[in-house]
């Protein structure tokens, strides 16, 4: 009988253990970083419909539509938000630069705490970035330190992030040539890393899925937060 009630007890414990997460709020969140037109909004679809629980999506994008639009892009109040500044590379190939004005930055600082609010109340996220300012991911890794993130690294070939961009016709043309460099040196820990310039975003989509099956544990944000 004492071994019966030791077996027992052992699996209340890990049934207590296993019921924390939901009890203090922790969540998941699957982070999907990559230049403009990599195919994340494409593969957040894919990892909705594969996923045998429900995945809420935001990104830049969830954000950026809450902004008055004179003060996005090249709007005549965008200097003070979300600038974009048209340039071109010495062989004259068009680029689009960002930069942040007071309200911009105001407005950025608030995302992180915005979708730890979210994950806070236990709702699993999928969240959709294009981050170009180490700043704006260490206050994520600050503000999601409860919390469980994967975050994944989401790549393409230039030549068919331009062909996206043209075709999409809602996306300014020089946006991925001039954050291709930029969007994934911000770090070199990623827990995991995809390509879509030959592989479909359902198929992306479900190795992330089965990467974070065999995986319970990801280590880049606390990585980033011991090296910030």
């Amino acid at each position: 009988m004492r071994g019966y009630g030791a077996a027992r007890g052992s699996r209340v414990l890990v049934f207590y253990l296993l019921s924390l997460d939901s009890f203090f709020g922790f969540s998941m969140i699957i982070f999907l970083n990559g230049c403009s037109s990599a195919g994340k909004s494409t593969i957040a679809k894919a990892l909705q419909f594969l996923s045998d629980k429900p995945l809420l999506c935001l990104g830049i994008d969830t954000f950026l539509d809450m902004m008055p639009r004179h003060y996005i892009g090249m709007g005549k109040k965008a200097a003070e938000g979300i600038h974009f500044i048209p340039d071109q590379t010495e062989q004259g190939e068009p680029l689009i630069h960002i930069e942040c004005g007071a309200y911009g930055k105001k407005f950025m600082n608030a995302v992180a705490p915005v979708v730890k609010a979210l994950a806070d109340q236990n709702l699993d996220l999928i969240l959709d970035e294009v981050l170009i300012d180490e700043a704006h991911l260490i206050n994520y890794a600050d503000a999601l330190k409860d919390h469980t993130v994967y975050f994944i690294g989401v790549h393409c070939a230039l030549e068919i992030l331009e062909e996206r961009e043209m075709l999409r016709g809602d996306r300014s043309l020089g946006l991925a040539r001039a954050q291709i460099n930029c969007v994934h040196a911000l770090t070199f820990f990623y827990d995991f890393e995809v390509d879509t310039t030959h592989t479909s975003s359902m198929t992306c989509a479900k190795n992330i899925l089965a990467f974070i099956q065999g995986n319970p544990n990801p280590t880049s944000f606390e990585t980033l937060r011991e090296k910030s």
